[in-house]
């Protein structure tokens, strides 16, 4: 595979060292090109996810691109004497997306969360680029690997999008695509996690300064520790136990720390 940007190896995932004008230059190369190509990113819970279950790991090894989405994964590489790119959560640079979407004339599929914040983020999207080519919806909450699966797909293949933007959250969005992409011979495939709940408000993200600085995850942990608890308060320090792991593993094996 011929890769868009460089990329370096952590904890057995490829990422790659890009930017926002990266990615979408990748995009527009991808439209332009036959067969559905995936971009997805990785933060701390991703790459726990990639450790332990190797098809996930798979799936993120043979995308498009994978992009780094969190100060965890920076700093993590950082500890393994490797150097990323910025940290570009989808919120932050899906505008760019749209205006250069709308600009090209790039058709767009939403896929994900449940019908009315959907709603509410293409009626947002609508107000904003009103010239922007949308092509169709649908909740992300649908029967895996039976017929309304198989249904929503070749809905999605008929419509023939050029991005496809799926907001159903960690893994279950990188499996649907992975999946799909057999079936769709045309298009870009990005996953986005809870961006339509951030995009319409639904979903507080943290302040700018918090954010800026590697507070997100806390911010949304204090907001809803019972839900976050796994995720962030055990995820995280499996997370630097396995980079000191290989850390350890690469010092001793002469290998770059």
């Amino acid at each position: 595979m011929t890769l868009p940007s460089p990329s370096v190896d952590l904890l057995g995932i490829r990422v790659n060292v890009i930017d926002p004008d990266g990615v979408l230059r990748e995009i527009a190369r991808r439209i332009g090109m036959p067969g559905c190509a995936l971009i997805h990113n990785v933060n701390v819970h991703a790459c726990n996810l990639a450790c332990e279950n190797p098809e996930f790991r798979r799936i993120l090894n043979e995308s498009a691109i994978v992009f780094c989405d969190g100060f965890g994964v920076k700093l993590g590489a950082r500890l393994l004497g490797l150097r990323l790119g910025k940290r570009m959560t989808p919120p932050d640079w899906i505008d760019l997306l749209l205006r250069r979407g709308e600009a090209e004339g790039w058709s767009f599929y939403f896929l994900g969360d449940e019908p009315d914040v959907l709603a509410q983020f293409e009626a947002k999207v609508r107000t904003a680029y009103p010239a922007l080519r949308r092509v169709g919806r649908s909740p992300g909450f649908f029967e895996v690997g039976g017929s309304e699966e198989e249904a929503l797909t070749e809905s999605i293949r008929s419509a023939r999008p050029d991005v496809i933007l799926t907001a159903m959250g960690m893994p279950r969005q990188e499996l649907w695509a992975d999946r799909a992409k057999l079936r769709l011979d045309h298009g870009v495939v990005i996953a986005t996690g809870a961006l339509f709940r951030w995009y319409t408000g639904r979903e507080r993200r943290a302040p700018k300064w918090m954010s800026e600085h590697g507070g997100e995850g806390l911010y949304r942990l204090l907001r809803h520790p019972v839900r976050h608890f796994r995720r962030y308060f055990l995820g995280v320090p499996c997370f630097f136990f396995r980079v000191m792991k290989e850390r350890f593993h690469r010092g001793t094996t002469g290998g770059p720390v």
